[in-house]
């Protein structure tokens, strides 16, 4: 049952870090490795944490594509050729996630933010440096697309690091045209994973609106930004909050 449902003050602080994970996750990705740990904290069980979390993101990535198809950019060949792969994997990784236990979710969740954390402090560099230039996805590109998709299924906090990896570093994309192919993606399979956990119950609809809210917002300001100033800006306070949410779900404060 909705846990906070009686906690105006909770939902405006869902709304409120959902706006700014949405940024984050728009301009380079990981807004989620801050949305899961707080959903946690305010009592959600892991796994209706993990459900909860994509009605925001589903929010943010309709507004996010909407933004960046005002200004001529995103991909939509290269979509259609990632995404079949991509929603393949989801379909499995939400199967495993709605049939683990809280018990074995938590650690889980912890030990994947803090390696997030490790890979992004040793080299942060491969999720933001384009190859020379782009290059046609072959059968390697279909490899990263059923396991990023099963990893985006599974858990969806950080999938946006390895998309940024395939999009920018292993296809060549400039980084604002591969953001805006990534939320098209990652709009693409929440369609699919979404409904799966909606199913096994795993949904908070209220806390789930509180993030729709606060995401549609963040989408939209985040794509914005981007395609302004550039996804920089934002990598080191990404890398700090995943280190301090890891190392709190780790320890179980």
């Amino acid at each position: 049952m909705p846990v906070l449902s009686d906690d105006p003050a909770g939902l405006a602080i869902l709304a409120t870090v959902s706006l700014v994970a949405a940024v984050i996750n728009t301009m380079a990705g990981g807004g989620g490795l801050l949305v899961l740990p707080l959903l946690m904290a305010l009592g959600v069980s892991p796994a209706s944490a993990n459900g909860t979390m994509r009605v925001g993101v589903l929010a943010q990535n309709i507004t996010a594509v909407v933004a960046f198809g005002r200004h001529g950019l995103g991909d939509l060949r290269l979509v259609a050729r990632l995404l079949p792969a991509m929603i393949v994997g989801a379909v499995a990784g939400a199967a495993l996630a709605t049939h683990l236990a809280n018990e074995l979710l938590r650690p889980v969740f912890g030990v994947v933010l803090v390696l997030w954390a490790v890979a992004l402090v040793v080299r942060p560099g491969r999720f933001f440096t384009p190859a020379t230039e782009p290059r046609a996805p072959r059968w390697w590109a279909q490899l990263a697309s059923l396991a990023i998709g099963g990893y985006g299924g599974f858990l969806q906090a950080g999938v946006g690091f390895p998309l940024m990896a395939l999009l920018i570093t292993g296809l060549g994309h400039p980084a604002v045209r591969g953001n805006a192919v990534k939320v098209g993606l990652v709009l693409g399979f929440t369609l699919v994973s979404l409904p799966m956990f909606a199913a096994a119950g795993q949904v908070l609809w209220l806390e789930g609106l509180a993030l729709a809210v606060g995401g549609a917002l963040g989408g939209w300001i985040g794509a914005a930004w981007q395609v302004r100033e550039g996804a920089g800006v934002v990598r080191w306070f990404v890398i700090v909050a995943v280190a301090l949410s890891g190392a709190m779900m780790v320890t179980g404060w």
